[in-house]
């Protein structure tokens, strides 16, 4: 029973580990994948963005005359920020996808046999 116990605790950890190590790969070329795609859609062309510039150095103005470089970064800082966001989002989705196939195997398995009962103590 000793040796069951610990193989089970080390199959458990290391599927931990194991299942942590993928998630987080994941994670990082999604948030990398978000980010190449967002920088493509913040353009100098794109009015909504030259708006947000503005309006950035303008609230920046009291801070000095480097107004429009910290403008710049904080755009960056947020785009940084919506790209980690959308990779959360995608890996929660695929937990989502995991757990809900994982229910419907749980649902679909058969009860397995009663064991028969132990002997006497002999």
């Amino acid at each position: 029973m000793k040796n069951a116990s610990g193989l089970y605790n080390l199959t458990r950890n290391l599927g931990g580990a194991v299942g942590l190590a993928g998630l987080t790969t994941i994670l990082n070329d999604r948030t990398d994948l978000h980010l190449a795609r967002l920088h493509e859609a913040v353009t100098w062309s794109r009015p909504g963005v030259l708006e947000t510039l503005d309006a950035l150095t303008t609230r920046f103005q009291s801070y000095g005359s480097d107004a429009k470089a910290m403008a710049l970064k904080q755009l960056m800082l947020l785009t940084h920020q919506q790209g980690v966001v959308m990779a959360f989002a995608d890996v929660f989705f695929l937990l989502t996808l995991l757990f809900v196939g994982l229910a419907a195997l749980a649902i679909i398995m058969k009860k397995p046999n009663q064991a028969a009962p132990a002997g006497g103590g002999h």
